[in-house]
Formats: structure tokens, sequence, C-alpha cells
């Protein structure tokens, strides 16, 4: 009979012999012996086996064969116990073998941008760096975002590095749409460059940019339609028209009282769109809140969001509305610290930008970026005269 031991949750305790100095490998096979960590096959109890060690420059990675019946999300559980008995970062993987890797050095506490990490005429922002170098996320590859996390931990500055990065990458063939739902405090300043084409700070102004925004999203539709094409990525057009929101939680109908309920009502709804087809036609949406509740977050918006991005969150709940599983709520209080999730989870340093080096940076290049778009057509301004909280959104008369 095989028996599956779990992981007890209790301290680290004999896990190592004190006084006594131990390598990592025999640390970490103290440490399964000590927890129990196999299972049970009639008169013997099985641990995982070292099969493989590979060291690297900053990094070494154990390789283990894991008893059969053993399953392997159970280890996700075991990482602290790991980091507390190796005194040192660790990152699991799973690729029919558990894979434990042990870095010797942790990671920064704070970092600053600048422009080595451009990616000219790529879609690519550097999203941090993590114990192996830095991450880049390709909204090519990945169209949309989903990021959460407390306040002042990351987020904003998270946005104005993607958004400044986008500007400086591609200034011809790229434009923004802010939904700064903090007043337009934050991006309101960046409303003259020729590439943000509106800037809302309310729901009311919300929803009339996002009725624009759904109505290009259908021209998009019948011209691609017309033209044969299926996505994007696959066709000679270069311009892509990045939907940034910046507190989605303002946008909840749940949330809002009054008035500003059915326009919260329509923005979900364009957002929903926007996130189910608008990838395909070259629309990217960026969703942010620090409310990461059910509420805030709608779930359309959330099932057609692959990458995720989420700093410190107050509770277990927000970290698996955010990410779909725990792990948000461990991140040290390190502003800038994140998880960073496609098809796993990585922890991040998020690299820290400030409007002074964005603007100055800017300013040397005001040339490109004010002319870049010097032959596109204007964005009309379709606010009706009389316009007030009381006007329904253009695309719900």
């Amino acid at each position: 009979m095989i028996e599956w031991l779990a992981i007890p949750a209790i301290a680290l305790g004999a896990a190592l012999i004190p006084g006594k100095k131990m390598t990592d490998e025999k640390k970490i096979q103290q440490i399964f012996e000590n927890r129990k960590v196999g299972i049970n096959q009639r008169e013997n109890f099985l641990h995982p086996i070292l099969i493989r060690k590979y060291n690297h420059t900053t990094y070494t990675t154990y390789i283990y064969s894991l008893p059969l019946g053993v399953p392997s999300e159970a280890f996700e559980t075991f990482i602290p116990v790991l980091k507390d008995g190796l005194n040192k970062d660790v990152e699991i993987e799973f690729d029919d073998v558990l894979k434990i890797n042990v870095f010797e050095q942790g990671l920064p506490s704070s970092w600053n941008y600048d422009d080595t990490l451009l990616q000219a005429d790529t879609w690519e922002i550097p999203v941090g760096k993590n114990h192996k170098g830095i991450l880049y996320h390709d909204f090519e590859k990945y169209p949309h975002m989903l990021v959460g996390g407390v306040t002042r931990f990351g987020k904003t500055v998270l946005i104005k590095e993607t958004f400044y990065t986008l500007l400086m990458n591609q200034i011809k063939d790229v434009e923004f749409y802010f939904l700064d739902l903090k007043g337009g405090l934050e991006f309101g300043k960046y409303e003259g460059l020729p590439q943000v084409k509106a800037v809302a700070s309310d729901v009311f102004e919300a929803a009339e940019v996002l009725s624009d925004i759904v109505d290009d999203l259908k021209k998009r539709e019948k011209m691609f339609r017309a033209k044969g094409y299926t996505n994007i990525v696959d066709t000679p057009i270069k311009k892509r028209t990045f939907v940034i929101v910046d507190e989605g939680a303002e946008l909840s109908p749940n949330i809002i009282a009054g008035e500003g309920k059915k326009y919260a009502k329509f923005c979900q709804a364009a957002l929903s769109e926007i996130s189910r087809i608008g990838g395909g036609l070259g629309l990217r949406l960026i969703y942010c809140t620090q409310y990461p509740t059910k509420e805030a977050v709608p779930m359309q918006v959330k099932m057609n969001i692959v990458a995720r991005i989420s700093f410190i969150a107050a509770a277990q709940i927000a970290s698996m509305v955010i990410l779909d599983e725990k792990g948000a709520e461990d991140l040290p209080s390190t502003p800038g610290r994140a998880i960073y999730k496609i098809e796993k989870k990585r922890v991040v340093q998020v690299p820290y930008i400030d409007d002074k080096y964005m603007m100055e940076k800017m300013e040397e290049r005001e040339n490109e970026i004010i002319h870049a778009t010097a032959n596109r057509k204007p964005v009309n301004d379709n606010r009706p005269a009389g316009y007030d909280e009381n006007t329904p959104p253009a695309a719900n008369t």
C-alpha cells in the first residue's frame, strides 16, 4: 500500500543539526527526512532521490525523481521550509522531475530603470529582475495584462514604466487611452502627447472613451473581415492601441452608487469586449486594481487575460483573484516586489521609474515624439453640448 504523507504545517525544528557544517545538498536531504517528505511503501519509506546537480554562475539546480504517487503540487507549500532551512532563496519547478533551484544571492530590494532596458521596434517591456536576469513581457504574444496589489507597492510605477517603454520603443506606431480613475492625477500630464488619445478621470469620462474605442473596434472587425485577416500580428498593420485602466474598482457597478452605476455597467461590458476580441485586432488591455475582488475584476476580463502581475496582497483571496492561486499575500513588504505569472509564477523586483526621468528622456526625443503621428487624423471629441452625468454613453443611446 502506498500512502502519501502530507507535509505538516509545523516549524522546521530539527531539520538541521546545530553546529555541524552541511552542504545544501545534504541539508535538503535532511529536511526531506525530518519532514517525512515521501510515501510509505510496505515497510519502506521512500524519499525523493537526487539524480543530477547543475552548478550555474549564481545558483545551483538539484534534480530529484519523485516516488510514484507523490503529488508534485504539494511541494508548493514546502518552499518556505526550504528557504528557512537553507537560508537562501529557493525556486521549485516540475517537468516530470522535481527541480530545486537554490540561489546564492537574494533579489535586490530596488533597482532603477534606464534606457538600456528599451528594446527598439518591439512590444516588450521589462517586468522585473529575478534571480536569473531581467524578464520581459511581450504584448504581441500575450496582449492583455491584469495587475493587482495593495496601494503604494508598485502598480502605478509599473504602468508608468510600461507606458514609457512602449512609447520610446514604438513612437510612430503606438497609441494610448488612459482610464486614470484617481482623478487623472497620474497620467493627465501626458495628455498633450499625440500618442495619448484620451485620459478619462472618472466613470462618466471613461464611458465616453470606451464608447469611442468600441466603435473603433467594430470598424476594425469589418476591415479585418474584408481583408481576410484573423490576427493583427500576421498582417502588415503596425499600429497598436493600449487601453490602460488604473483602478478598475472605480468602474464596478457594485461599488459605485447613484447615476454612475449604469455608466459603470457599460464600462465593464466594453472592457469585457476589448479583452475578448480586441487582442487579435490590435487592442491591448492593461487592467489594474488595488482592490482585487470579483466585483472589481469582471469575470470576462479576467478569463481573457493570461498575463498576471500581483504585488503584495492584503489577503490570500486577493492573490487568488489576480493569480488564481495563493502566494502574493506572502510577498515581503518591499515596494516593487511582485509575482509575474504566465505559464508559471516568477517572483521579480520591478524597476523603479519616476516622472522626472520620463520627462527628461522624452524631452531629448521631443521632435520624434511630437511629429511621429503628424499625418494621422485627429480623434474627434464626440461629447455633446450640455453633457453631464445624466447623459447616457453614446453607445447606449
